[in-house]
């Protein structure tokens, strides 16, 4: 082995004066079969391995036997509640299934997962309008096994877990406007028009209750936790402050608790603030977060794609619906 180079199978092989085969087979960890290697030699392998400092290509290896034991995790951003809970739950179980997560931001899952990077992903990041999806329909075709989490998308070779947010949207701003007539909105961001979008579940819920949309009150956070934060500031600076905020997304809701605290005002006794999500970090926050969201769902999804990579999910996949509600906690009051 040359000076500063990286340490090769050959180099180990030479190092424990075994055969390439013999290396090969003592670091895939198989076992039983016909092939038998003495613990000694096992032994003299593995100090052969530490000594160099080898580290096997996973990728290489797994184009030999057609398997990565790589899962995919496609998520928007790790500052975002939902996000990092999705990642983290990943994190925790695959592993113990022999899985490596890899977590990969905004559409590098495409690029990634078409190249045969992975045998499954779990696909938290999608637009809500999208109905079907190319990437993952080819995917499907090639047998990586898929979860997408979506409320648009049909299972066709794929599973999809799919959020049902209306009664759950709808019941939060129920409960809104029978205490206030000045609740404010922090978007994630610009409305595009569609009907089924949280910031339209807003409106929709203002003019229910006979409350014209107030265009000062509503801020966009584009989905920067800074921009949030600022956001919440200036909304209760104003005058004429609103006694709640609704927040489409927990991060904004995080933030604008902060804010408050910033200028001094109590939650929920000088204002109320609700998210969207039902993160672990808003359940576990101080005041707990008031949220609208599913029941836990992110060891569910994890255990889903576990179920479909060992065969036991239908070919044609199936949809597992997943009920939205108002979770009532400290940040509001009644």
């Amino acid at each position: 082995m040359s000076k500063g180079s990286k340490p090769t199978i050959r180099d180990v092989a030479k190092a424990a004066d075994v055969s390439l085969t013999t290396v090969s087979y003592v670091l895939s960890g198989r076992h039983g079969g016909t092939t038998r290697i003495s613990q000694p030699t096992q032994d003299r392998v593995l100090a052969a391995v530490n000594e160099l400092g080898y580290v096997a290509n996973q990728a290489a290896r797994g184009m030999r036997r057609g398997k990565t034991d790589v899962v995919a995790v496609a998520i928007g951003d790790l500052e975002w509640p939902w996000d990092r809970a999705l990642a983290t739950a990943a994190a925790q179980i695959l592993p113990e299934h022999g899985y490596q997560p890899v977590i990969l931001l905004g559409d590098d899952w495409r690029k990634f997962t078409m190249s045969g990077g992975a045998d499954g992903v779990i696909i938290g990041y999608f637009p809500e309008a999208i109905s079907e999806d190319q990437t993952v329909t080819e995917l499907a075709r090639r047998g990586v096994a898929q979860v997408v989490i979506s409320g648009t998308m049909k299972p066709a070779g794929f599973d999809v877990l799919a959020p049902e947010t209306d009664s759950g949207l709808t019941e939060c701003m129920e409960f809104l406007t029978a205490s206030h007539r000045r609740i404010a909105c922090i978007r994630r961001a610009d409305p595009t028009g569609r009907p089924k979008s949280r910031f339209a579940a807003y409106a929709a819920g203002l003019e229910k209750a006979g409350i014209p949309v107030d265009q000062t009150l509503v801020r966009t956070s584009h989905h920067r936790p800074a921009i949030g934060y600022q956001s919440a500031l200036e909304l209760l600076r104003l005058t004429d402050r609103p006694t709640a905020i609704f927040c489409t997304d927990d991060m904004e809701a995080l933030q604008a608790i902060r804010a408050a605290y910033r200028l001094g005002l109590r939650v929920p006794e000088d204002v109320q603030i609700v998210g969207v999500g039902n993160s672990t970090e808003g359940r576990d926050y101080d005041p707990a977060l008031t949220t609208v969201g599913p029941d836990p769902i992110f060891e569910q999804v994890v255990r889903m794609l576990l179920d479909r990579l060992a065969g036991t999910t239908p070919a044609e996949g199936v949809r597992v619906a997943s009920p939205w509600r108002l979770h009532r906690r400290a940040t509001t009051e009644g």
